[in-house]
């Protein structure tokens, strides 16, 4: 994989949806290659099914508004904490831009939290945007 400009790191909320329409807006404008990511934050084993799934789907909703956009979206899905893992992911792609949505899903299955976003805006290495 080449360069990547921008990371968008999704959850399937309403706010990560107007952070994919960022991304996707950037990437098109720039004709800049572009990746999603989807991070499954495992409270308990019997959930991990489940929320994977999950992201697939959303990451796949994510690849298909790319495609009608002329935009090769890859993606990304991975375990584990998910402001670190964004920041290890844009740190080995070495990307230029990360787009995060201002705050997650709620309730049990919530993933990407506001302060995920303020925790990425902290300590990334790169420029992030912050959609709300």
């Amino acid at each position: 994989m080449g360069k990547v400009e921008v990371l968008l790191a999704t959850d399937g909320s309403e706010s990560a949806k107007k952070a994919e329409i960022a991304a996707l807006r950037i990437s098109k404008s720039y004709n800049i290659r572009m990746v999603a990511l989807y991070v499954v934050n495992v409270p308990s084993t019997s959930e991990q099914t489940e929320l994977i799934k999950f992201g697939e789907k959303v990451l796949d909703e994510v690849v298909g508004d790319g495609k009608k956009n002329g935009i090769d979206v890859q993606r990304i899905l991975k375990l584990g904490s998910p402001s670190e893992t964004i920041l290890n992911v844009a740190k080995s792609l070495n990307v230029h831009t990360i787009v995060v949505g201002s705050e997650g899903r709620k309730g049990i299955k919530r993933v990407l939290l506001g302060s995920v976003a303020e925790n990425v805006v902290r300590n990334a290495q790169c420029s992030v945007l912050v959609a709300r």
